[in-house]
């Protein structure tokens, strides 16, 4: 596996954890099983632990393969990420109407912003799970 697909499992892995354990949190707070307060020391919990995460797997992983780490990405490399890309912006875009459109259930502003970033972390795990896919097929 190279460099830049380990990268991209790391994020993906990442991503999914730290979102999944995020929005369980907030479906307990919507659901009113968690106070306000508890939530966020949680949220900031998780974000530390995303950052740390991926800081410390990606200089992992680098470590092992210094001189690939650093090279510059190849014209396959930018090809996939420009593809796994344009395929997460339309699911981004998608997630962004669809929670456009739950202004008009929902009149409560953290609410939407819940749901507008729950569509921005599905958006990041297609563009990471396409480039996973992008990299197997061409491997």
């Amino acid at each position: 596996m190279s460099f830049r697909e380990k990268s991209a499992w790391i994020s993906f892995v990442s991503i999914l954890l730290v979102f999944g354990i995020y929005f369980v949190s907030v479906n307990h707070e919507l659901g009113g099983r968690v106070e306000f307060s508890a939530a966020y020391r949680v949220t900031v919990g998780l974000i530390l632990a995303f950052v740390l995460l991926e800081i410390v797997l990606h200089v992992a992983v680098a470590i092992q393969a210094p001189g690939e780490a650093l090279a510059p990405r190849d014209e396959r490399e930018r090809l996939i990420e420009m593809r796994a890309t344009s395929v997460a912006f339309q699911v981004l875009v998608i997630g962004a109407l669809v929670s456009s459109g739950l202004m008009y259930v929902t009149n409560n502003a953290w609410t939407l912003g819940q749901h507008v970033l729950l569509a921005v972390a599905v958006a990041e795990l297609v563009k990471f799970g396409g480039q996973i896919v992008f990299y197997r097929r061409s491997a």
